[in-house]
């Protein structure tokens, strides 16, 4: 361990002004109290002539320890804090406690994680300072990711300039990970530090201020930024629209002003990222010393493990009953391994290059604005039955996509599949719209033509339209659909199977809540698909399709749905502790390429501590997980980051004890948005519970709601809520415990024991998982 420092580098933002007359009297102090430790701000600094960045960022890196104020976050010390990181210097935070709190602070993530001490004086931050006894550095992992060397921030809402810099990088055909906020609200340090170094390219897109929660996204984006430059990774910063880009970083954004420029930026980026892959640059000479160090048990979200699903992925029943074709929807709750099904199922079945394999994303999000911007105009008999032609129109044309993306150079080879091909291409070409971008372009284009040829034929006037079969026509199609149908047909004799593979339908929906009338988009899918499947099959043609949908979506499908039983669906939800313990397991043997198969038991305790607080340790995990693979892969990973900064040769007591509080943070913020959908008005319900004690009776929960404002006839909606996502359970005895996961994820059976066990007082328990966010007693 080195020495204290003996250069110090104060980092802060120019308000409030309480802030930095504190900081400017600590580095007086310090000039008395430590003559040897050199103190400097970027007010003091000596610029002669030089860009104030490019000297604030030369100190950085000359200085022992950056001191970085978080009394208010911003943009410029949130990149100066990444930037330290990467530069190997000891960061240490510090906040003013007699300022009221970032609201962002929280929800942000990266400044809890790292840790931060308060002060409310000079003197008192002097004394902080003074106590730094070591410039040890924040560990960096220096192992890169081959297989997907892109890393991107992306932002809540799927804007039309996001959409643009997603299209242009699968040109690319570079795998990529992102940050995705709808999957994981805050951004833990750790994960951006360990996502970061993994990198051979980093591309952080700034958003314009009139942006939903911009203000969140950009400080997430400059922590980012600041890592990415610190450790001299290839980057693409993009700015869009006019905004004053902060100062420390202003040189380095690209801005973007025009659609086209997007496309432009991202594809001079992709060979600088590919030079960076094929030299496998190590920007660290430093180099794994310990199991725990090189070990790595990948993202908790399937979309950034694409490239290594493969190698450790467990076939689950839900899984193994989807590639059986005995089940149109896959559910399961966020989290619960959805998208890795979708993901492993297109890659196995893609497998056979005689399959067609259809695997589209749609924006939900785009698609309910075009359902309010254009369906609501509608009389009611005629949306469903305009969505439904509207979803077999599309999907004709991306299964007619697909077959000329897949057999562009083998119809060359294949004399009976040269002709076919011809009239194929010539049929889907005749309208310029349907021929460039991915997926989400063509999509977007589609409903953008369809929203303005409404407005063009009917005004924007809010009346109840009624169309003719005509003029759905000539609204929908800009092709011969008949012919189109013929020659789609006709061209899939010559293949093995079709499926049709749909996810991200319910991503990015509202935070409104969702509406019964929203499910027309999913229920006229659906319809869609099992019409185009009958007509294919009398053909003697194999075709399939599969639906991937949250849990609670399904659920209010199935109440509004006449004909319950029509569609067949497994359920993705996790009940068994021994098989998350075997996904560990397959992680853990797949990140050391072992050659043997050892047991859970045996990899555990090589890692772990085999007791946290007198429990087995993985256990202790695994009851606050919710049963879900990705709470439980976020929680290990955050305990695994704190060992691993602290030097500990395994994830020890106190290194758990500190990952968990940081997890049940990112839990509570989770949780909220997920009854944010559901529920909106209640969406902070679970802060109500604070400082409550672990064991409540009915009457506890119910007198915490009426507090909290729920209203009288909300009440009992609102347990349920709290059952049905795992925060309250029925406690049984002073030993047992039943939550929504433990009876088989039906609310109707934990509903009977919490109304028989509150005649005899004691009948919840919060979930362990959100004890330390709360404060639990």
């Amino acid at each position: 361990m080195q020495q204290g420092p003996v250069s110090a580098f104060f980092a802060y933002a120019s308000a409030p002004t309480s802030v930095g007359l504190a900081i400017e009297s600590s580095i007086l102090q310090l000039q008395v109290r430590r003559p040897n430790l050199t103190a400097k701000s970027w007010r003091s600094l000596d610029i002669g002539g030089k860009e104030i960045s490019a000297a604030i960022l030369e100190h950085i890196g000359l200085s022992d320890v950056l001191v970085a104020d978080v009394t208010v976050l911003n943009c410029n010390v949130l990149f100066e804090i990444g930037f330290a990181i990467g530069k190997r210097k000891r960061v240490f935070l510090v906040r003013n406690s007699s300022i009221k709190q970032d609201e962002l602070a929280g929800v942000l993530g990266i400044i809890d994680t790292l840790g931060y001490v308060n002060y409310d004086n000079g003197e008192a931050l002097c004394a902080h300072i003074t106590s730094i006894n070591s410039i040890d550095p924040l560990t960096v992992p220096s192992q890169k990711d081959q297989k997907a060397p892109l890393y991107i921030n992306v932002g809540k809402h799927k804007t039309e300039f996001e959409s643009k810099i997603i299209s242009a990088i699968k040109k690319l055909r570079i795998y990529f990970r992102q940050f995705d906020p709808n999957e994981t609200p805050r951004l833990s340090a750790i994960e951006a530090i360990r996502e970061v170094s993994a990198s051979n390219g980093v591309i952080v897109h700034f958003l314009p201020p009139e942006i939903d929660e911009q203000r969140l996204h950009n400080l997430r984006g400059a922590f980012i930024a600041g890592l990415a430059y610190g450790l001299e990774i290839p980057y693409l910063f993009i700015q869009s629209g006019v905004d004053q880009t902060p100062i420390d970083y202003r040189d380095l954004v690209d801005v973007c002003l025009h659609p086209d420029q997007y496309g432009e930026l991202v594809s001079k980026f992709g060979p600088k990222v590919v030079e960076a892959l094929q030299q496998s640059i190590t920007f660290s000479s430093h180099t794994p010393s310990t199991q725990l160090e090189s070990l790595n048990l990948g993202a908790s979200s399937a979309e950034n493990e694409l490239a290594h699903l493969g190698g450790y992925y467990l076939e689950t029943d839900a899984f193994l009953r989807a590639k059986r074709k005995e089940v149109r929807l896959v559910t399961g709750r966020k989290g619960s391994g959805k998208t890795a099904v979708f993901f492993r199922l297109r890659d196995q079945i893609r497998s056979n290059r005689e399959n067609v394999v259809l695997d589209l994303k749609p924006d939900g999000y785009q698609l309910l604005k075009f359902k309010d911007a254009v369906l609501t105009s509608m009389a009611g008999g005629t949306v469903e039955h305009t969505l439904t032609a509207f979803w077999e129109y599309l999907l004709m044309l991306e299964i007619c996509y697909k077959i000329l993306e897949k057999d562009e150079e083998n119809h060359k080879r294949d004399q009976k599949l040269f002709e076919p091909y011809q009239r194929l291409r010539a049929l889907y070409e005749s309208d310029a719209y349907v021929r460039e971008g991915d997926f989400a372009e063509r999509l977007s284009q589609m409903l953008t033509h369809i929203s303005q040829d409404f407005v063009t034929q009917f005004g924007s006037v809010r009346e109840s339209v009624a169309l003719t079969g005509q003029q759905l026509t000539a609204l929908l199609y800009r092709h011969d659909v008949a012919k189109l149908r013929k020659e789609v047909h006709s061209y899939l004799q010559f293949k093995k199977e079709l499926w049709l593979l749909f996810d991200n339908l319910d991503k990015g929906w509202p935070t409104h809540g969702l509406r019964a009338e929203d499910l027309v988009i999913i229920r006229s899918l659906l319809e869609a698909t099992r019409k185009i499947e009958r007509e294919l099959r009398n053909r003697q043609i194999e075709a399939h399709s599969v639906v991937f949908l949250r849990n609670d979506v399904y659920e209010l499908l199935i109440e509004e749905t006449p004909d319950r039983g029509k569609e067949t669906r497994a359920n993705v939800d996790w009940t068994d502790a021994d098989l998350l313990r075997e996904l560990v397991r397959r992680r853990i043997i797949f990140s050391e390429e072992l050659d043997t198969e050892p047991s859970f038991e045996v990899l555990w305790r090589q890692l772990f501590a085999p007791y946290v607080f007198g429990e087995e340790s993985s256990q202790f995990l695994l009851d606050r997980c919710l049963m879900r693979p990705r709470c439980l892969i976020d929680l290990i990973n955050h305990c695994k980051g704190y060992a691993i900064n602290l030097r500990h040769m395994k994830v020890l007591e106190d290194d758990i004890e500190k990952g968990v509080r940081a997890y049940s943070t990112n839990l509570l913020s989770e949780i909220s948005l997920e009854i944010q959908d559901v529920f909106p008005k209640y969406k902070d319900v679970l802060y109500a519970f604070i400082g409550s004690t672990r064991s409540l009776t009915a009457q506890d929960v119910r007198s915490t709601c009426t507090q909290f404002h729920v209203e009288d006839n909300d009440v009992d909606n609102v347990i349920d809520l709290l059952l049905w996502f795992g925060f309250l359970g029925v406690a049984l005895d002073a030993r047992q415990t039943r939550y929504i996961y433990n009876v088989n994820y039906d609310i109707k059976i934990l509903r009977a024991m919490a109304k028989k066990r509150e005649l005899n007082g004691v009948a919840f328990q919060i979930n362990p998982g959100f004890w330390a966010g709360l404060e639990i007693q």
